[in-house]
């Protein structure tokens, strides 16, 4: 996934985040592939990235050595470790929060004045391959069932409404059947076996499923993927 959406994620910073700022914040950094990107192209003099996940964290702090500061802390808690930020980055996050809308609330209230939220996150995703509409039709209604939501740009775009944006852009992604089944592929055998997928689909059409995608990884077969991100970055 980093490998795939680092182009539009770069452009994004490039266009939309400050350079050299106090004091920066990657919200949900994962194993620190976005907090590098930051490090690289808005060069902050503090950069701290957060996760819930103490493997996440731990790989990040590996991977970037004394470059940046790494803590096992709830995005969806306030306040953040060390105080305000001038400038907080999330992306592909809030599909997977509840209350999305509060997490924004509380976010811009972690801004310094004159900071800046930058939200990188699905508007929409598009496919006419069968296996992939299929597997994003589970997806969408397991996050549903959990209170979340996989394209959640149009939320984002409403609850943001009338704040003070810098930059609002849509941008697209579009990636062959091979690569959009390699990021696929290990998320279904890692949920296929949720109560939320179980309603939704027998043992041998999630069989099936896995096959597909397999076919696809493969270069075999398969259509296209298209996210479309909204990229947005809002004021204090």
């Amino acid at each position: 996934m980093a490998r795939n959406f680092e182009p539009l994620s770069r452009a994004f910073l490039a266009r939309a985040a400050p350079r050299g700022c106090a004091r920066a914040l990657d919200l949900g950094c994962g194993p620190g592939h976005t907090t590098r990107l930051l490090r690289e192209l808005c060069v902050p003099r503090e950069l701290v990235g957060l996760d819930a996940s103490e493997a996440y964290v731990r790989m990040a702090a590996e991977a970037s050595g004394p470059r940046a500061a790494f803590a096992v802390h709830d995005v969806t808690r306030v306040p953040f470790p060390g105080g305000p930020a001038d400038l907080i980055h999330a992306r592909l996050l809030l599909s997977h929060l509840p209350e999305p809308e509060r997490a924004l609330a509380c976010w811009r209230g972690e801004l310094r004045p004159g900071g800046r939220l930058l939200l990188d996150e699905v508007e929409r995703i598009d496919s006419q391959d069968p296996v992939f509409v299929r597997y994003l039709e589970l997806v969408r209604n397991m996050l549903r069932a959990r209170g979340q939501e996989l394209e959640i740009g149009p939320r984002l775009d409403a609850a943001t409404r009338s704040a003070p944006r810098a930059h609002d852009e849509l941008r697209e992604l579009t990636l062959p059947a091979a690569r959009a089944a390699e990021m696929f592929a290990p998320n279904l055998a890692e949920f296929r076996g949720r109560p939320e997928i179980r309603e939704q689909a027998s043992e041998s059409e999630l069989d099936a499923l896995a096959a597909g995608l397999a076919a696809r990884e493969r270069g075999e077969v398969g259509l296209t993927v298209t996210w479309c991100m909204r990229q947005l970055a809002i004021e204090a």
